[in-house]
């Protein structure tokens, strides 16, 4: 296949060559319009024709192995990109459930040490399957929560 044939397969520059259907090329001086004509024979339009369907069908071929092989690599992609959302969601959730236990301890050692409740606001358990559920927490705490704080860590002090 290293040689493809084209329009021009059916001329040589030799006076005396033949072409591949059996015909003779067209000599100069040769009487042109009907030379011109025979040149191209049944076999070698044939052989032309074989050539370029090979050709073509080795080119599809290979478009089909390079569509198969980007498709195998954007379904692994695909998979991979899920595997990192479901990883994303766990390390969330894993956070939230953390963050309320880490609420939970404040309030029973700041009962243990004081004999009062911490009022904290809301200590309802979050939902951990939406990813929603905390946009509030990333709001800075209001004043008096700034106050509260800041005395804990005076007494943390003393």
């Amino acid at each position: 296949m290293d040689e493809q044939a084209g329009p021009g397969v059916f001329f040589n520059n030799n006076n005396n060559s033949v072409l591949p259907g059996g015909a003779k090329a067209p000599q100069p001086g040769d009487g042109g319009g009907e030379m011109a004509r025979a040149q191209y024979s049944i076999p070698g339009i044939l052989h032309f024709l074989q050539h370029e369907w090979a050709r073509f069908e080795v080119e599809r071929a290979q478009w089909e192995v390079e569509r198969a092989e980007l498709q195998a690599q954007i379904a692994f992609l695909q998979g991979e990109r899920k595997g990192q959302e479901n990883l994303k969601k766990d390390l969330v959730r894993r956070i939230k459930m953390l963050e309320y236990a880490l609420k939970q301890e404040r309030a029973k050692h700041h009962k243990l040490k004081y004999g009062t409740e911490l009022h904290q606001g809301d200590m309802k358990p979050p939902s951990y399957d939406s990813d929603e559920g905390n946009e509030n927490e990333a709001l800075p705490e209001p004043p008096n929560s700034q106050l509260s704080w800041k005395q804990g860590r005076q007494l943390l002090r003393q």
